[in-house]
C-alpha cells in the first residue's frame, strides 16, 4: 500500500502483522470433493493433511501461490466470543481458501488458543465475489459458502474446535462439507444473510433466495426474484447496451451487485449495475420501492447513454437500523454511487410503495468524500465503506472508507451527526476527514529508515565498513519486518540470477538462513579464478551484492503490501486492513505520533483542525508551543553531519551506561565537549532552531519540555484488571506497536537532549529563562533514554527458547515439546520482550474505549510494565536473570551494558560465567559481592525475582560467609569444576569461627577432600583429612587417599605425609592391599610401598616382614623361578638381608605369617597344606640366598634340577 503524502490529518496508524503459521504443523489442509464427475468419470479423492511449511528453494511463483492472496477479507461472529474474528484469503490461482482466527485476546480460562489455520483446496477456481460467511445460531461453528467457476455451491460448516485442536478435524470431510449445483445461469455474487439463507445474483438479473431448515441441512430450497416475466431472452445470452462484461460473462444491467435483507425480515434490498436501489417483497416475490442511487429521474436521462456500475465494485449499500428521525422511517439505508462518488442516506417507510417508499433525507447535501483533494487525483475509486453508529444513535456516527487510485490506497475516517445543521454537515464532510498512516513497514518508509544500509548514501568509509554485513543482518532480520518465506525466496532468486560460471560454494541447506545468505553474498563477491583478490575491491563488492539482494527482498515486500480490503468489527468499533500478505490493525496514534504525522497543521499560519485539538487533549496554544519545540529540535538535529550523529550516540551510550562519578553539570560538559556540539552549529543552523520554535530562546522553559516528556508515561488506566490472555496475533499487534513507538520516542528524546545541551552551553544564564533547569532536564531525558534503550533491545532481539505467554500458550508449548527434541530450539519466533513480558499483558487495568485507542494505550502500559514496582536497575537485573534461566547466554552478554553495579547483579554475572564454563571469571564474580550477600542486610526475596535460587539453597544467603561459600561450591560441583570447589571450600573453612556448627565444618572438609581428590591435589586432600574430627569418616577418606595416590603413582608424596596419629591406619591399609594382591609381578607394588613406608618410620623388622612375604610370593611364581635373567628374587633377598642387618643381632629375625605350601604333596583330594607361623633368622636368609645364587648359576649352565620344598625349618 502506497502512502499518500497529500496534507490530511493523520490520527490513525497501521500496525502491520506478518501472516505466518503460529507454529510448525499449525496448518491443516483439506482437499474437498467435487459435486460433478471429473473428465475421467471419477471424483477427486478427498483427504486431510498437516502442512509442513518448507520455504527453502521456493521460487517466485511458489511464493506467490502460497503467500500472496488475490482476494481477502474478514468475518466477525456475534454470538460466540471465541474464536470470533476470522481472516480469509484466496490463494493459489483462486483454488485455495485459507481461514484463521485473528482475535487479539481471549478469556484466561481458555486452555487452548485458536491458532490453527484451515486451508480448503477446491477442484475448481473460486468465483470472484463467490465467498460468504455466516454464524450458525444452533452450534459453535463457522458457516462458509463458496461458489466455484463450474457453478458448484459448497456449504461448509467448520466447528469452532477445528481452529483449536487439530484432532477435532479428523472426521470425515463429507460430514461438514456439502456440495450442490443448483444453478443453470451463471452466478455473479453471493451473499449470506445468515447460516440458513443465501442470496445469489445471476448474470441475467435474477436473484436466487436459497433457504434450508437448519445449519446442518444439505438441502437448499430455492426462491427466485426477477423483474421481467419469462421470455426467450432469459435463456439466451444477449450482448447489447444493457450488458456489462465481467469475468468472461455478460452481465445484464439489472444484475444485483449488492444484496441484503431488511431488519424487519420482509424485504430484500439490492443495488443493481444499472444504478438502482430496489426492494423485493420476500413473501410475494414482487419488486417494491425503487430509486436511482443519486435520486435522478430516469426520464431525464433517456437520451443519455445508460450508466452502469463497475461489476467489480465491492461496496454499494449498508443498512443502518437506527431510529431517531421524525421522518416516519422504519430503518435507513446508506448507498454509495461510483458515478459521482456520492453517498445517500435513505429512509425506508413502506418498501412496497414504488413511488414514496424511499425518502432521501438531506437531499440538498452532496455527501461526497473529498478524495480528489485528499489524494490529489481526479481518478479514484471507493473500494469499501463502513458505517458505525455513534454513542447516541445518529450523534457521533463514524464512516470508514478505502479509496484507491492506481496502486495507491488510503483509508479515511469521518465522524459526523446527521442531526446537525446542513452547514455543519457540509463542513464536516469537506474538512473533517482524517487518515491512516501506513506505518514504517511500507517500501517507502523502509527507505527512510536510518537503519537501512541499502538506502543510505554510502561514502568511501562506509563502503569499506567491515560491519556492513552485520548491519544488513540486523536490518533484514529485525523481528516482524520481513517474513522467512520472502527472505528464502529472495535468496533463491539471487542465487539463480547471478553468474553461474563463477565457482561458488553455497552453505549447507541445514545451515541457518543467516548463514546461507552470508555465504551467497560472500560467494558472489569473490573474484573469479582469473582475478586477483583485492581487499578493498572485495569489501566494495560485498556492499554492492547486499544492495542486489535487498532489491529482490524489496520487490517481494512490495507485492506483499498490496491492499485488498478494509474490514470493520462492529462490536469493537475496530477497522482492519487486509493486504496481500499482511493483516493491519488500525490503531489510534499517540500524541507524539500525532505531532510528527501532522507537522503542516501546527505552523503559525495554519488553522489547527478540531480533530487534532481533541486528539491532543490540551489547548491550541499549548499544542503549538509543544509541537514547535518537537519539530524545531528534530530539524536542528538533522543539520548535524553523519559523523557527529555517530560520535554523539557513542558518547551518549557511555554516559548512559557508565558509573556516575561526576556531577550532572560535569557530565553534561563531558558529553558536549566530546562531540564539540556547539562548534558544529553554524549561524544558519541556529536560525533554523529559532525560526522553527517561533519564540525567543528566553521563552523556552522547563514546562514545555516536561509537557513533552509526559507523553512517555502511560495514562492512568480505568477499570479493573481483565481476566484475559493474549493470542499470538494480539502479541504481534502489541509488539509491532511497541517497536514503532519506541523508535519515535527515542528520536524525540535525542532531539530534545541536543537542544538542551546546546542552549545550556551556547547561551549565558541571563539570556535564558529562569524557569529553564537544564541539569534537571538532562537527568530526566537521559533516564528516559536509558529506559527506552533497554526496551528497544528487548523488542528488537529474538531468542532461541520461546516462553509461554498465557495458559493456552503453555498447552501449545507442552505439545510441541513432545515433537521437538529438547536440544533443539522450538521453531516459534519470539522477541525477548514477548517471551518475558507476554504472559503479563493483562496485569494492569486497560482503558475503556474502542480497540483503535486501546491497542496504543495497551502498548504504553505494557512498556511501563517492565518498570512496574521496580526501578531501572532492578528491571535490568530481572531481565538479566531471565536470560540466564532461559540459557540465552549470548543475549545475556549483549545485555551486560544495561546492568548497573549491584551485588545481586554481580552474582548473576557469576552464574552466567559459570554456565558458559569460564570458571575463573565466575570465581572472581562470586567472591566480589560475598560479604554483602552473606550478611543479614541482604534480602534474597527482594532480589531473586526469577527464582534462580532453589528452595533448598535460599537459607545459604544472609547466613554468614561459610554458608554463602558452601552454596557457591555446590554450583561448581554441579559444573564439575573441582578446583574451584576446593577454592571455595577453603574460603568457607577460613571464614568459620568457633561458633560455627561442627556438622558444617565436617561437610566442608568432606567436599574439600573430594574436590582435591578429583583434581589430584593430594596435598590439599591430606590437609583436609588431617582436620577431620569424625574418626569413621576420616578412616574412609584415608583409604581413598592412599588407594588413589598409589593408582596415580604418587608414592613419594604419600611417603612424605606425616600422617601422625594415622600411621597405624595407613600401615593397615597398605598391608591389606599387599596381602590382597594376587600377583606381585604386575599391578601396583604394594609390598615395596609398605616396605618403604615402614623404613621411613624406622620399622625395620616390619619392613623385613613384608619383604619376606613378597619373597615367598616370588617363589610361588613359576616364571620367576625358571627365568635365570629375572633377578627380582635375588634383589628381594639382598633387601631383606640388608634390612635385618640394620637392627641388633638379637632382633635380627622375623616372625613370618602362615602361607599356603604349594611344593608338598597335597594328600587326599589334593588339598593344599597350611603351614604354621615360623621364625626366620638372618642366618637362614643368608643360606637361602646362597642356595638361590647356586640355583640361578645352574640354570644358566643349562641344568634344571627338580625343586623340592627345601629344608625343614624350626617349628614353634
Amino acid at each position: 500500500m502506497t502512502m499518500v503524502t497529500t496534507q490530511v490529518p493523520y490520527l490513525y496508524k497501521e500496525a502491520r502483522l506478518n501472516l505466518e503459521p503460529a507454529y510448525p504443523g499449525s496448518t491443516v489442509s483439506f482437499t474437498l470433493p467435487s459435486h460433478s464427475l471429473s473428465t475421467l468419470g471419477s471424483r477427486p479423492r478427498v483427504h486431510r493433511t498437516i502442512v509442513t511449511e518448507n520455504y527453502i528453494d521456493q521460487d517466485e511463483d511458489a511464493f506467490a501461490k502460497r503467500h500472496l492472496a488475490s482476494e481477502a477479507s474478514m468475518f466477525f461472529r456475534r454470538t460466540h466470543n471465541y474464536p470470533r474474528s476470522f481472516l480469509w484469503r484466496v490463494l493459489d490461482d483462486r483454488k485455495v481458501l485459507e481461514i484463521q482466527s485473528t482475535d487479539l485476546d481471549h478469556n484466561c480460562d481458555h486452555k487452548f488458543e485458536a491458532d490453527l489455520t484451515i486451508m480448503l483446496h477446491f477442484p475448481s477456481p473460486i468465483r470472484p465475489f463467490g465467498i460468504a460467511f455466516a454464524e450458525p445460531e444452533d452450534r459453535d461453528a463457522l458457516s462458509v459458502f463458496v461458489l466455484t467457476e463450474v457453478k458448484e455451491l459448497y456449504t461448509i460448516t467448520l466447528p469452532g474446535d477445528f481452529f483449536i485442536k487439530a484432532a477435532a478435524s479428523e472426521i470425515d470431510i463429507n460430514d461438514w462439507c456439502k456440495t450442490s449445483s443448483p444453478f443453470s445461469r451463471v452466478p455473479y455474487r453471493l451473499t449470506a444473510l445468515n447460516a440458513t439463507e443465501l442470496l445469489v445474483s445471476m448474470d441475467d438479473g435474477s436473484i436466487a433466495h436459497l433457504l434450508r431448515e437448519h445449519s446442518g441441512d444439505s438441502v437448499w430450497l430455492e426462491k427466485w426474484y426477477k423483474q421481467s416475466s419469462w421470455s426467450l431472452r432469459s435463456l439466451v445470452t444477449w450482448k447489447g447496451q444493457n450488458s456489462v462484461r465481467f469475468n468472461n460473462v455478460d452481465l445484464d444491467g439489472s444484475a444485483a451487485a449488492a444484496m441484503t435483507k431488511s431488519p424487519d425480515g420482509e424485504h430484500i434490498w439490492t443495488v443493481t449495475l444499472d444504478h438502482k436501489l430496489r426492494a423485493w417483497n420476500i413473501k410475494t416475490g414482487k419488486p417494491g420501492a425503487q430509486v436511482d442511487l443519486l435520486g435522478e429521474d430516469d426520464r431525464a436521462n433517456e437520451k443519455v447513454a445508460p450508466y452502469f456500475i463497475g461489476p467489480s465494485q465491492s461496496a454499494l449499500m449498508a443498512i443502518v437500523n437506527i431510529r431517531g428521525f421524525d421522518d416516519g422511517s422504519r430503518y435507513h439505508i446508506v448507498t454509495y454511487s461510483p458515478k459521482q462518488h456520492q453517498f445517500k442516506f435513505w429512509g425506508v417507510g413502506d418498501a412496497d410503495d414504488i413511488e414514496t417508499g424511499i425518502i432521501d433525507f438531506h437531499s440538498d447535501i452532496a455527501f461526497i468524500p473529498p478524495v480528489d483533494d485528499l489524494m490529489n487525483t481526479t481518478v479514484w475509486n471507493l473500494e469499501e465503506f463502513f458505517i458505525s453508529r455513534g454513542p447516541t444513535r445518529w450523534e457521533g456516527m463514524e464512516i470508514w472508507i478505502r479509496a484507491r487510485s492506481g496502486p495507491s490506497n488510503s483509508i479515511y475516517s469521518l465522524k459526523f451527526s446527521l442531526n446537525d445543521r446542513n452547514t455543519r454537515l457540509e463542513r464536516d464532510w469537506k474538512h473533517g476527514w482524517v487518515s491512516v498512516d501506513s506505518g514504517p513497514l511500507t517500501v517507502e518508509s523502509l527507505k527512510r529508515n536510518p537503519s537501512n544500509p541499502g538506502e543510505r548514501d554510502l561514502d568511501g568509509l562506509e563502503m569499506h565498513n567491515p560491519g556492513i554485513t552485520q548491519e544488513w543482518l540486523d536490518f533484514l532480520f529485525y523481528p516482524g519486518r520481513f517474513t522467512t518465506a520472502s527472505l528464502e525466496t529472495a535468496l533463491w532468486v539471487y542465487r539463480k540470477g547471478l553468474d553461474r560460471k563463477r565457482s561458488t560454494r553455497h552453505a549447507s541447506p541445514k545451515a541457518s538462513l543467516k548463514e546461507r545468505i552470508c555465504a551467497a553474498i560472500a560467494a558472489f563477491s569473490t573474484p573469479t579464478q582469473n582475478q586477483d583478490l583485492d581487499y578493498d575491491d572485495y569489501e566494495e563488492s560485498v556492499a554492492s551484492q547486499w544492495q542486489v539482494f535487498y532489491g529482490l527482498v524489496k520487490d517481494l515486500h512490495k507485492r506483499r503490501g498490496e491492499c485488498l480490503s478494509l474490514a470493520f468489527d462492529p462490536e469493537l468499533g475496530m477497522p482492519w486492513l487486509v493486504l496481500s500478505d499482511y493483516l493491519s490493525v488500525i490503531r489510534r496514534c499517540n500524541e507524539l505520533e500525532t505531532i510528527l504525522s501532522n507537522s503542516p497543521y501546527f505552523s503559525p499560519s495554519s488553522t489547527l483542525p478540531i480533530c487534532l485539538q481533541e486528539a491532543m487533549h490540551i489547548s491550541a496554544d499549548e499544542i503549538r508551543l509543544m509541537v514547535r519545540l518537537v519539530h524545531a529540535a528534530a530539524l536542528f538535529r538533522k543539520t548535524f553531519s553523519k559523523t557527529f550523529h555517530h560520535e554523539f550516540e557513542q558518547e551518549l551510550n557511555r554516559e548512559l551506561f557508565s558509573p556516575k562519578s561526576l556531577s550532572v553539570l560535569d557530565r553534561m560538559d563531558a558529553l558536549e565537549q566530546s562531540c564539540d556540539l556547539c562548534g558544529q552549529v553554524s549561524d544558519d543552523d541556529l536560525s533554523v532552531l529559532i525560526e522553527e520554535f517561533g519564540v525567543p530562546i528566553k521563552d523556552l522553559t522547563s514546562e514545555v519540555f516536561d509537557r513533552i516528556v509526559k507523553n512517555f508515561e502511560p495514562e492512568s488506566p480505568g477499570g479493573g484488571n481483565e481476566e484475559k490472555q493474549t493470542t499470538h496475533y494480539g502479541l504481534k499487534a502489541l509488539m509491532r506497536t511497541t517497536q514503532e513507538t519506541l523508535e519515535i520516542d527515542r528520536n524525540v528524546l535525542l532531539d530534545l537532549l541536543v537542544v538542551v545541551l546546546f542552549v545550556h552551553f551556547e547561551y549565558q544564564a541571563d539570556k535564558l529563562s529562569e524557569n529553564l533547569d537544564a541539569a534537571e532536564l538532562f537527568v530526566d531525558i537521559t533516564n528516559l533514554l536509558k529506559d527506552k534503550a533497554m526496551l528497544d533491545w528487548l523488542a528488537s532481539n529474538g531468542w532461541a527458547h520461546p516462553a509461554s505467554t498465557g495458559p493456552a500458550s503453555e498447552q501449545m508449548m507442552a505439545t510441541l515439546n513432545y515433537t521437538v527434541k529438547a536440544t533443539r530450539r522450538l521453531p516459534i519466533p519470539q522477541t525477548v520482550m514477548e517471551g518475558i513480558f507476554g504472559y503479563r499483558c493483562f496485569e494492569f487495568p486497560k482503558q475503556r474505549g474502542q480497540k483503535t485507542e486501546l491497542v496504543t494505550s495497551w502498548s504504553r502500559l505494557w512498556q511501563a510494565l517492565v518498570f512496574k514496582d521496580r526501578n531501572y536497575a532492578e528491571a535490568a537485573q530481572f531481565v538479566f536473570g531471565v536470560l540466564i534461566c532461559q540459557k540465552e547466554y549470548d543475549l545475556a552478554f549483549e545485555f551486560f551494558k544495561f546492568l548497573e553495579d549491584r551485588n545481586w547483579t554481580e552474582y548473576l554475572k557469576a552464574r552466567l560465567y559459570l554456565s558458559i564454563g569460564d570458571y575463573t571469571l565466575a570465581s572472581t564474580a562470586f567472591r566480589r559481592p560475598a560479604f554483602k550477600l552473606a550478611m543479614g542486610m541482604f534480602h534474597l526475596e527482594d532480589n531473586d525475582t526469577v527464582a534462580i535460587i532453589s528452595e533448598d539453597q535460599k537459607d545459604m544467603f544472609s547466613a554468614g560467609l561459610p554458608k554463602y561459600y558452601q552454596h557457591v561450591l555446590g554450583l561448581f560441583e554441579k559444573a564439575k569444576a573441582y578446583s574451584f570447589v576446593a577454592e571455595f571450600a577453603k574460603l568457607a573453612l577460613n571464614s568459620m569461627n568457633s561458633k560455627n556448627e561442627k556438622e558444617l565444618k565436617t561437610e566442608l572438609l568432606s567436599r574439600l577432600f573430594t574436590a582435591s581428590m578429583q583434581t589430584l591435589n593430594f596435598g590439599e586432600a591430606y590437609s583436609a583429612l588431617a582436620r577431620f574430627t569424625d574418626t569413621r569418616l576420616q578412616r574412609n577418606y584415608l583409604q581413598t587417599l592412599v588407594t588413589t595416590m598409589i593408582q596415580n603413582s604418587e608414592i613419594p608424596a604419600l611417603l612424605k605425609f606425616p600422617f601422625a596419629r594415622l600411621t597405624n591406619e595407613v600401615d593397615a591399609i597398605l598391608s591389606s592391599l599387599a596381602h590382597k594382591a594376587l600377583n606381585v609381578s604386575s599391578g601396583p607394588p604394594y609390598h615395596q610401598i609398605l616396605y618403604a613406608f615402614r623404613i621411613s618410620r624406622n620399622d625395620f623388622r616390619g619392613a623385613a616382614v613384608i619383604l619376606y612375604d613378597r619373597l615367598q610370593r616370588l617363589k610361588g611364581s613359576s616364571s620367576k623361578v625358571h627365568d635365570p635373567a629375572d633377578e627380582s628374587m635375588i634383589q628381594c633377598y639382598l633387601m631383606l638381608i640388608n634390612t635385618l642387618s640394620s637392627v641388633t643381632k638379637e632382633e635380627a629375625y622375623i616372625l613370618a605369617e602362615p602361607r599356603l605350601d604349594n611344593t608338598r604333596p597335597s594328600g587326599i583330594g589334593k588339598a593344599k597344606k597350611m603351614l604354621k607361623r615360623q621364625i626366620v633368622t638372618l642366618e637362614m636368609l643368608r643360606k637361602e640366598y646362597a642356595v638361590e645364587l647356586d640355583r640361578v648359576a645352574a640354570l644358566e649352565n643349562g641344568e634344571f634340577p627338580f625343586m623340592d620344598g627345601g629344608d625343614e625349618m624350626d617349628i614353634l
